[in-house]
């Protein structure tokens, strides 16, 4: 098909400015749709770390308070984080992003709840409260040693079993190897006095309460003697490895969200550059044409005044032109034969003229 005539061209145009609206729309269609996606599943990993926050304040209310209500809430929210990182696989997977990443995230968010599992049945263990556990177990050893003669107000063995219970306590509050020796001294002097007055009952007290002692201290040990020794500083740095993991994750989902915005700015300013640079240099081209074919129009009838000029129907470009010109170009030829025909007949006019004469 020639695009020689206006009609062609103003279709040629159309056709141009359908395409590239068409293009952009596809463009944003497509890119949007997968910069939405990407999007969402950014916003799933915003929701993730702040799950993580909750499940870090549901760990620390338990540990401060010991109350089992916050290792429910605990289980509850890492079964919802673990359902919505189930969804994060998928998203890796279409991308091309590895996968493992996922993996080890999730086997992280496994040990983090195990770990935590640990703490809190050895927290049981050592008890929730002071009649729980093997804190209740020695609470409960001292009152028996309060109704034994042998531990009777005034006697020395009251001020050693009165110093055995600050030390306890201050060993409770404080973990410190230092009062835990302060225990073991006062049971051994308590035990001694035991045996010198032969008093069974009181030996039998002081070895169950050393028995109990005993396990206690080495739950406290196996807990950890700071926030970061023991089961209390393994299970913390697991926390603190689901968080790298996580960020880890989100750290290479922003490049993908970073690329589909970049490609839909450089498609959607290409089509648009092409789709324009095109519509101009078609306007330009038809306008230069049009100005050329109505030149050798303005020039055609100026010179119809003096002389019989047929106008170049190559000069014109556009189709219509080319058509009016044909028919001026016969008007001309008609012009001419008649103006011939008007010559012979006034010739014939003439000699007839001079014959009557």
């Amino acid at each position: 098909m020639k695009f020689d005539s206006i009609k062609s061209r103003l279709m040629l145009m159309t056709l141009i400015c359908v395409s590239g609206m068409s293009l952009l729309v596809v463009n944003q269609h497509l890119f949007t749709k997968r910069l939405f996606h990407l999007h969402e599943q950014h916003n799933l990993l915003l929701h993730l770390e702040q799950e993580l926050l909750q499940l870090r304040r549901h760990e620390k209310d338990f540990l401060l308070r010991h109350q089992m209500d916050y290792y429910h809430r605990f289980t509850a929210r890492s079964e919802r984080f673990n359902n919505d990182l189930a969804g994060l696989s998928p998203l890796l997977a279409d991308y091309a992003l590895p996968v493992e990443q996922t993996g080890e995230l999730a086997q992280s968010m496994h040990d983090y709840q195990r770990l935590f599992r640990e703490v809190v049945t050895l927290q049981s263990q050592l008890g929730l409260t002071r009649q729980s556990g093997f804190q209740g177990k020695l609470t409960g050893i001292e009152d028996d040693m309060s109704r034994v003669p042998f531990f009777a107000y005034g006697s020395e063995a009251y001020q050693l079993k009165v110093a055995l219970q600050l030390a306890t306590r201050n060993y409770l509050l404080t973990r410190e190897s230092f009062h835990r020796q302060a225990v073991r001294q006062a049971l051994e002097k308590l035990q001694q006095a035991a045996v010198i007055s032969n008093d069974g009952q009181a030996q039998t007290l002081t070895a169950e309460y050393t028995r109990v002692f005993n396990q206690l201290a080495d739950a406290v040990t196996t807990m950890g003697v700071t926030h970061n020794d023991g089961l209390q500083g393994a299970f913390r740095r697991q926390a603190h490895d689901v968080e790298d993991k996580l960020r880890s994750v989100e750290t290479a989902l922003q490049p993908l969200i970073t690329d589909q915005q970049n490609k839909v700015r450089v498609y959607s300013l290409s089509i648009a550059a092409v789709t324009s640079i095109a519509l101009i240099l078609l306007l330009v081209k038809s306008f230069a044409t049009f100005h050329r074919a109505f030149a050798n129009f303005v020039m055609f009838f100026y010179r119809c005044k003096r002389q019989y000029q047929k106008i170049d129907t190559r000069q014109l470009g556009f189709a219509e032109f080319k058509s009016l010109a044909e028919l001026a170009n016969e008007m001309v030829e008609s012009r001419r034969d008649i103006e011939k025909k008007l010559a012979k007949a006034e010739a014939r006019l003439q000699e007839q003229n001079s014959v009557a004469k």
